[in-house]
């Protein structure tokens, strides 16, 4: 049963993505953009080397926007009710290249939820890459064809994404029971 959450949250990933709806006018198609995923059968749950992450990048799970000094807002997502975007300038994550890569941490309801990391190009891909693995551990590779990994704790949910059309590399951790809070919120709507 992880093992199918696991896949359906990489899918829903892809899908937010911009792989969904690629069959519309253009004449794109999802083979022609490169979007099937074929299934490692072979991919295991994977949790985190070491202790779970109780927050991403000095900033713990649900801790009110307000305490955290520094924060610049930055975009709104308006899915389950809009999560709130916001970046430290100068404060990012040291990649294994030397780079830093811009991070963004995301609020619901005024407490923090999510943080991502984005990088461009296929070099600080890698960086990424190897800079989470090196914390982590080797994810778990849910497809065959795809740069995509996953990490599922008890609380926290990680993946590490690179879109090869995009040229874009995303690596996001989330807390899990807010994310329930959030499908209830919008289900009860």
């Amino acid at each position: 049963m992880k093992k199918i959450l696991g896949i359906w949250i990489i899918v829903s990933m892809a899908i937010a993505s911009g792989c969904a709806g690629l069959g519309g006018s253009g004449g794109n198609s999802a083979a022609q953009s490169g979007c099937f995923y074929v299934p490692n059968d072979q991919a295991k749950l994977v949790t985190f080397r070491g202790e779970e992450p109780d927050g991403f990048n000095s900033i713990k799970w649900q801790t009110m926007l307000s305490q955290v000094s520094g924060l610049k807002f930055h975009r709104t997502d308006f899915s389950a009710g809009g999560i709130d975007f916001y970046h430290r300038d100068e404060v990012g994550l040291l990649l294994a290249n030397g780079k830093v890569a811009p991070v963004q941490y995301g609020f619901w309801k005024e407490r923090f939820y999510v943080g991502m990391v984005t990088t461009e190009g296929l070099a600080d891909w890698n960086a990424l890459k190897e800079a989470a693995f090196n914390k982590f551990g080797v994810g778990a590779k849910p497809f065959l064809n795809k740069e995509e990994y996953l990490w599922v704790g008890k609380v926290a949910l990680m993946a590490l994404r690179y879109d090869e059309r995009q040229k874009m590399g995303t690596l996001y951790i989330r807390f899990e029971p807010m994310e329930k809070e959030m499908q209830a919120a919008v289900t009860a709507r």
